[in-house]
């Protein structure tokens, strides 16, 4: 995406950005700050996300283990249909069960994979150039609207330990919406293309913004 491409701004105009006085790193001083682009993330190609899936949630969900869950609920509804039979829901998992040592290791895993990586800038169609500069195809809005998400989750998370699991099951999410869309889009055929592909894309939008929405809810509590 250039900078002529990039039309309505990803940072609303009531969000000022500030160097905080005790150290040199970027603040949010309005808790209306984008943690995502919904039409960025939804151009990330379906590899890249996948990886991303896979980096953030230690390998336990990828592509392949999605795809293949969506095609056991598909014969499983066929066959409750069949013979009458609800179908069974997965339980929900405890929230308030401990996490083990190895859980809590992935999870900083993870977190560093959010801000010392380039997860976050590609939720922004923020093109990696290996370091910190920013890459002639990337608009200036979409870099610093990166920045910005990245430097406010870092900033909420430094006192709660919540906030930093928040963040990775959040963007884990994100691409499992991703993964999810790149699936859908593979059962379209030519003639419906334009109908299909244009719901599947404004319900995985949907599902991006709702996704975010606790974690952004935590990060304003936490300003």
């Amino acid at each position: 995406m250039t900078s002529e491409q990039v039309e309505v701004p990803l940072m609303p105009t009531n969000v000022r950005l500030a160097y905080s006085d005790d150290r040199e790193s970027l603040s949010v001083r309005n808790s209306v700050l984008p943690l995502v682009d919904p039409d960025s993330t939804l151009e990330i190609p379906k590899d890249v996300a996948d990886g991303f899936l896979i980096l953030l949630s230690s390998g336990i969900k990828s592509f392949n283990a999605i795809k293949v869950q969506k095609e056991e609920v598909k014969e499983a509804k066929k066959s409750s249909a069949g013979s009458g039979e609800a179908t069974a829901q997965s339980p929900l998992p405890d929230s308030s069960t401990e996490m083990t040592s190895e859980e809590l290791s992935a999870i900083q895993l993870a977190f560093a994979a959010l801000t010392d990586g380039n997860v976050i800038e590609a939720t922004f169609g923020v093109e990696s150039t290996g370091g910190l500069k920013r890459h002639k195809n990337t608009s200036e809005v979409a870099y610093n609207a990166s920045k910005a998400a990245k430097q406010a989750i870092m900033d909420a998370a430094i006192p709660s330990d919540s906030i930093r699991q928040l963040a990775v099951e959040t963007y884990i999410k994100a691409f499992e919406i991703v993964v999810t869309y790149h699936i859908n889009l593979s059962t379209v055929g030519f003639i419906t293309w334009c109908f299909k592909h244009q719901k599947f894309r404004d319900t995985a939008a949907d599902e991006l913004m709702s996704a975010f929405g606790p974690l952004a809810e935590a990060i304003a509590a936490s300003i």
